[in-house]
């Protein structure tokens, strides 16, 4: 019985680990809301704080703030939902489980470009575009350190960390021995400037992916070594004085027949706003519609000789 006993105890250490690891994760979490927002210069969102950039009858594209969750069951919370409620309030369909049909997903602390669907026909349309691989998403990014090479190729299967302490918090790559059954991810990457932020060398980096999971690409750059500035989960827990996480989804090509879209948003992250500590000091590409289609066209370019 003696080995029944040790396996008990275990689990009930690894139970209370995990339970601690948790709370201490959401007291950090908490700390870094107040360095961000009561000691930075984030200010928090407002119900007006939406930018509409394509409104059709088959669409809205809108640019999403950052630290803003798309939906919530809980009525009184700041949501992408309840702006479009306040913006379009006959636009609301009390019969969907969140008033409108979001086409796709952002993270909550990820800004930019995001498809709603006024119709069933339109969302069906979008569906079938993400699912023949029709879609077109581009990224910037502000990201730690100086990445050598200027184009890359990243394909790196993605799963669940299924660890207590980080589950449903973090994802992990096919090589973490606690990852859960994985799916194929592949992310293309293009540097756009060399610099650096506040005194830290960084990188500004275009990024394409060509699947959507979840956490993709905060992932896979992490798992390069550079990691996206002020990104809190995957700089364990470390990287808190960014006012925000550097991650804007700035251009979306959707080919539906019921409408094309084709917007892009300004790059948030210029040397202009004194928030971003953003200094380039050498610039390798440009965003210009040439560069879009070199990360279309580009192939086998991967990273350090390695199928990542």
């Amino acid at each position: 019985m003696l080995w029944w006993k040790a396996m008990v105890a275990m689990m009930a250490e690894r139970a209370v680990g995990a339970m601690l690891h948790r709370m201490a994760g959401r007291a950090l979490l908490k700390l870094c809301f107040l360095v961000r927002y009561k000691l930075g210069h984030s200010l928090p969102a407002t119900i007006d704080d939406i930018e509409i950039l394509h409104h059709s009858p088959h669409y809205i594209v809108l640019n999403k703030r950052y630290d803003l969750l798309i939906n919530s069951n809980d009525p009184d919370e700041l949501t992408v939902q309840a702006q479009l409620r306040h913006l379009f309030p006959h636009l609301a369909d009390k019969q969907l489980g969140h008033e409108f049909r979001f086409s796709h997903r952002l993270d909550f602390a990820t800004s930019g470009l995001l498809c709603i669907s006024l119709s069933k026909p339109a969302a069906k349309a979008v569906t079938k575009c993400f699912t023949k691989g029709e879609v077109d998403k581009y990224y910037l990014a502000l990201v730690r350190g100086h990445l050598s090479q200027e184009m890359l190729d990243i394909s790196l299967p993605i799963g669940d960390d299924m660890r207590p302490e980080w589950h449903k918090i973090k994802m992990a790559t096919a090589q973490n021995p606690y990852v859960g059954p994985c799916k194929v991810a592949h992310t293309r990457l293009l540097v756009l400037q060399r610099g650096l932020y506040g005194d830290y060398p960084a990188t500004k980096v275009l990024l394409k992916p060509s699947t959507g999971r979840r956490h993709q690409l905060r992932l896979h750059l992490s798992h390069l070594g550079h990691t996206i500035v002020g990104d809190f989960s995957y700089s364990n827990r470390r990287d808190m004085w960014p006012y925000r996480m550097f991650l804007h989804a700035h251009r979306l090509v959707l080919p539906s027949p019921l409408d094309y879209i084709d917007v892009q948003t300004k790059d948030p992250f210029t040397p202009e706003d004194p928030r971003n500590k953003w200094f380039p000091v050498e610039t390798l590409n440009t965003l210009t519609e040439e560069t879009y289609q070199r990360l279309n066209d580009a192939r086998h370019h991967h990273c350090h000789g390695k199928n990542l």
